[in-house]
């Protein structure tokens, strides 16, 4: 939600926020192609991601997805390997990685909030950078 409203702060781009562990894969495949960029987001579990992230980077095509604008964020209690993990994915899936990725400790609260609000308006000012060079 915080990234959400930082990336309307810069433009009222369609945000479409999606619970990627309870979605019907079909449904994410057309969201994926349906979309220019992509934020992914996952707690960090014994040093890793989540299924839920490795069912999505299935999906991704790179013919199809390659040059999209792609970011990751997460939360951890120790050690955050899940942004760096999924951002290794998606440069390998040929995405074109926003390379700050957003890492808090447990629950986002005050100034992780702004933190991450800030993070949001800076991917949307490289992507609309991206979408200005096309």
């Amino acid at each position: 939600g915080h990234i959400a409203s930082g990336i309307k702060d810069v433009s009222d781009f369609t945000i479409d926020v999606v619970d990627i562990e309870n979605i019907d894969m079909v449904d994410l495949d057309a969201r994926i192609a349906a979309n220019d960029a992509m934020l992914i987001g996952s707690p960090t579990i014994n040093q890793n991601t989540l299924m839920p992230v490795y069912r999505l980077f299935a999906l991704i095509n790179p013919l199809r997805d390659k040059g999209k604008l792609a970011g990751a964020f997460g939360s951890y209690g120790w050690s955050g390997e899940a942004p760096r993990i999924i951002i290794e994915n998606l440069k390998n899936l040929k995405l074109k990685v926003f390379d700050e990725g957003a890492a808090f400790k447990f629950r986002p609260s005050g100034a992780k909030e702004e933190e991450l609000r800030e993070y949001g308006k800076r991917f949307a000012a490289k992507f609309e950078e991206e979408c200005a060079q096309k």
